[in-house]
């Protein structure tokens, strides 16, 4: 069910781009289950709703569906990439301020607190004057 949400709220996105000639994200409040129980059309018609937005009569709700699908899968593709500098950045971030820290008078630590698989943000920050 959160995969179709996702896809029909990208869909309803791209619709509502084209119809108020605006590049700029609109947002949608949550949605109730009854409504991601129905089809493409009726999330479309009740986010419409939401927002004030008139939909023409003419919709070709295939096709904005079909964007939706596709941005789905590119954010997905995104995904990916983003969680492979996931934990490199962490550790930079976590370096650098303990950098900075040590520079401005702390004695500072940085240790793991418990292993990697209970908890991907296992790093433990000690800074003392």
């Amino acid at each position: 069910m959160r995969e179709n949400e996702v896809q029909w709220r990208l869909g309803f996105d791209s619709l509502q781009r084209d119809l108020r000639a605006q590049n700029t994200y609109l947002p949608v409040p949550n949605v109730r289950e009854s409504v991601l129980n129905q089809d493409f059309q009726t999330f479309c018609q009740w986010a419409a709703a939401c927002k004030d937005l008139h939909l023409p009569a003419s919709v070709d709700w295939h096709y904005y569906e079909t964007l939706g699908r596709q941005r789905r899968q590119r954010v997905k593709r995104m995904s990916l990439v983003r969680h492979l500098f996931r934990r490199p950045l962490e550790i930079w971030l976590l370096l650098d301020r303990a950098l900075f820290m040590a520079e401005h008078g702390y004695r500072v630590s940085l240790q793991a607190f418990c292993e990697r698989h209970q908890t991907p943000r296992n790093l433990l920050l000690q800074a003392r004057r």
